[in-house]
Order: structure tokens, then sequence, then C-alpha cells
């Protein structure tokens, strides 16, 4: 089982929409995450007066995908001031800064960590990126940059628990899906000759991931959800799936859903219940048969 860990969420002003501070217990690191129309208060806060990073990000109108920006400075108040006061990165609406309790993250430490999380935005491909340059900074001694790749590790940690899912790839599998496979982490199967459709599926993190190489069918209904229609086109643009002939799709990278029905939809353009779609690979049990297994301790045959 993975080991727990605890983040501690604090509302600086007693709501779940203002200031939002955000520590893993144990973990030097410290967030701050507001939405533009409050940054007139959180300049006035000692975090922000910090040597740090920061994000900056919104959903301009003419793209589904979320616009970031990834910064840093010697004094994070300074920039953020700075970038409020910049027509040209009009479109963030939040913005979340990182910096450290203990006050030992000097220039080159930010430095490196805004060339890392532009890498990671870019490898994770679920916004589009709004830095011109690709900074890469490697004037760390080797202890730093362990000791920065650690710290790094907590940040896509906690970014996720504070709205901030950009950074992290829909999976992160470390051998191929079939040698993974457990009686409680099995890997999922679904397939429709007919149309084309072959794909493999694994509950990660709470997610439902679609395996690169898994094909789906082109052609849409008038059922398919507006949401997923434009997924896959999101998908497409960002080079995640590509055409294979002239009715199919294939998966270049793990592509995550909110659940196998989601995952269901995207492969056949059309509603569908994921539930009884997926099989579980080597078992003669569908989704809902092995969840409801889970639920009520019945072994899956």
């Amino acid at each position: 089982m993975p080991t727990g860990r605890s983040v501690r969420l604090f509302l600086a002003e007693g709501t779940p929409t203002g200031i939002l501070t955000a520590e893993i217990v144990n973990w030097t690191g410290h967030i701050l995450s507001a939405p533009r129309t409050k940054l007139e208060t959180a300049l006035k806060r000692d975090e922000l007066k910090k040597t740090g990073v920061y994000i900056l990000y919104g959903s301009p109108l003419d793209s589904d995908l979320p616009l970031v920006y990834v910064g840093e400075g010697d004094d994070i108040s300074l920039r953020l001031a700075s970038h409020s006061r910049d027509e040209s990165k009009s479109y963030w609406e939040r913005f979340v800064a990182v910096t450290n309790k203990d006050l030992n993250l000097t220039k080159a430490h930010v430095k490196y960590l805004e060339g890392r999380l532009i890498t990671l935005l870019k490898e994770a491909k679920k916004s589009n990126v709004a830095n011109k340059t690709d900074p890469s900074f490697d004037r760390l001694p080797e202890a730093d940059i362990s000791d920065m790749e650690s710290f790094l590790d907590e940040l896509q940690l906690v970014l996720p628990v504070v709205g901030v899912d950009f950074f992290r790839r829909a999976s992160s599998l470390p051998t191929s899906p079939s040698s993974d496979s457990t009686e409680n982490n099995p890997t999922f199967t679904l397939r429709h000759e007919k149309k084309g459709i072959s794909a493999t599926a694994k509950e990660i993190d709470g997610e439902f991931v679609l395996i690169a190489g898994s094909q789906g069918d082109l052609n849409e209904s008038v059922s398919f959800h507006e949401k997923l229609k434009s997924l896959r086109v999101q998908q497409m643009t960002a080079g995640k799936i590509k055409r294979n002939g002239s009715h199919n799709f294939v998966l270049v990278d793990d592509i995550a859903f909110s659940s196998p029905s989601a995952a269901s939809v995207f492969l056949f353009g059309t509603s569908r219940n994921g539930r009884t779609d997926w099989l579980v690979e080597g078992a003669s049990v569908n989704y809902g048969e092995w969840k409801d297994s889970l639920l009520t301790e019945r072994p899956v045959d």
C-alpha cells in the first residue's frame, strides 16, 4: 500500500475561494494559491517576498486547454505585480507561489526548478505553455540537484491538492501493464473488432488511465458528449493521439479519465457504460463485477 501523507491546508481569509496555503508535513516547501482578484491582498503577505517560483494560469476563450506560465524571482511579489500590469499576460486568473519555510532557496535553486517545471508542463501535455523560452539550468552541484529533485517530487504531490494538475502525466508505469497486474490492481481490456477498438487500461491514483497503444474509433454519434469530443481534439493537437487509417486513432501517450465510462465514450465516440465494457484481463468478469467483489470482499473467479 502507498504511504499516506498529511497535507495542511489553511484558508487564510476563511473562504474556499480566497487565499489558500498548503504544506506537506515534514516538507520545507510552502505553497500559496490565490485568484488574481486577491492579488493586492496576497502581495502583503511575507511568503511572497521570498525567493521562489510561481505559476500563472487561466482559461482563454479560444482554447479548451489552460494557458500556463512559470517564472521565478528573488522577490515573488515584485514579479507578480509586474505580470499584473503586463497586458500580454491578461489571460491568467489564478497564481501559485512556491517558497521555502527555511529560507534556503537560492536564485540558482529556483532557476533550476523553473526549468524543470516547464519541462514537466510540456511532457504532461495538459496545457498550453505561455513561456517563450525553455530554460535549462545545470549549474548546481550534484547534491543540490538531488535536493531540488526531492523538493520537486513533493511539490508535484501537493499541487493537485490546490487544483493545479498540469504537471502530472497521466501515469508513470514502471513496467508493462500486464506485468504489474494483481488481484487488487488488474489490467482492463476492451475489444470491438468491427470498430477497430482495442484498448488496455489501469486504475492509477484514482484515475482510469488508457494505456499508450490503445486504439479507438474516429466516428462520432450525436450522443457523443461535447466535453469528450473537445478532449479528442485537444489530445490530437497535443500529439497524444494520432490517426491510424481512415477510421481509427491510436494513443501515443497514456490519457487519464475520471471513470471507465468516460474512457469508453472517448474510444467509441458515443454513449457507453464502461462498467460493462471493460473486462478484467485473465478473468471472466467486467469492471463493475470486479468493483462489486471488492466492496463485498468476495473473491474474483
